[in-house]
């Protein structure tokens, strides 16, 4: 994981790709992580810029043996830039489990707040994306493969620009991960929208990962693009130390 967590730190400070959009280069208005292991799990978000911020270089000298991480530099689109903002956000369900959850991309935040049915003057200094994780913790209400994708791919509805997404699903016995690559089918057709919006993919013996871009830029790993409307589901097991990726479309099934 670290030649990857040490991409992400170069591409926050130099992105071509969003430079190309005419929205300048850094990703400089927060960071975050969710590390977990056997013996713990660390969780941390700064306003300050990941490319800015020592704590990142200390991120990856704990990255030795088997773990999960979720890691995230925003470029804010929507919300204030500060701390409540900053990603990957925390969510205890009702449902029974604890999510960690993250999002690239610009949604339409007025009908998130619609379908959550919350009044929009208590949330208007919140992200799109904290309204977005709020709805999979309170609407996911099991976390058998389908049950995720359907939910995930009911956010598509309110996606104006990207659904990119990440997240962590802490059971008391089990943890499973996620992660979506979507972007409206309109921006395919726009050379600089769709280079800043796809997502890639690394898959080794003992490292599967989803990322931004832009880290094509900054790694020798060879990296393979992620197909538009993709969710994978990755079941992880602590103790024998395994994981499997299970790419699915992002799609609703018939009859829902």
């Amino acid at each position: 994981m670290r030649p990857l967590v040490e991409a992400l730190i170069k591409a926050s400070e130099n992105d071509p790709y969003k430079a190309a959009r005419g929205r300048g280069n850094q990703h400089r208005d927060g960071w975050g992580y969710v590390l977990i292991t056997k013996e713990k799990i660390e969780y941390y978000r700064s306003p300050k810029p990941i490319f800015e911020d020592e704590k990142a270089t200390q991120l990856m000298d704990k990255l030795r043996g088997f773990g999960v991480l979720l890691l995230h530099s925003r470029a804010a689109s929507q919300g204030g830039v500060n701390l409540f903002n900053t990603q990957p956000f925390a969510y205890g369900s009702p449902h029974g489990y604890q999510l960690f959850f993250m999002h690239n991309g610009d949604l339409i935040k007025d009908l998130l707040l619609e379908g959550l049915r919350l009044p929009k003057e208590r949330f208007e200094k919140a992200s799109d994306s904290y309204l977005a994780g709020m709805y999979v913790s309170l609407f996911l209400k099991d976390t058998d493969d389908n049950s995720i994708v359907e939910r995930m791919a009911l956010l598509k509805g309110v996606v104006r620009t990207s659904l990119n997404t990440g997240g962590i699903i802490l059971e008391p016995e089990n943890i499973k991960l996620f992660g979506t690559a979507y972007m409206r089918e309109e921006f395919l057709e726009k050379e600089a929208e769709k280079n800043y919006m796809r997502l890639l993919s690394f898959y080794s013996a003992d490292l599967f990962a989803m990322m931004s871009s832009t880290l094509e830029l900054y790694t020798f790993l060879p990296l393979d693009d992620v197909e538009n409307s993709t969710i994978y589901v990755i079941d992880v097991d602590m103790e024998k130390e395994t994981f499997k990726p299970k790419p699915y479309p992002l799609e609703v099934s018939q009859g829902q």
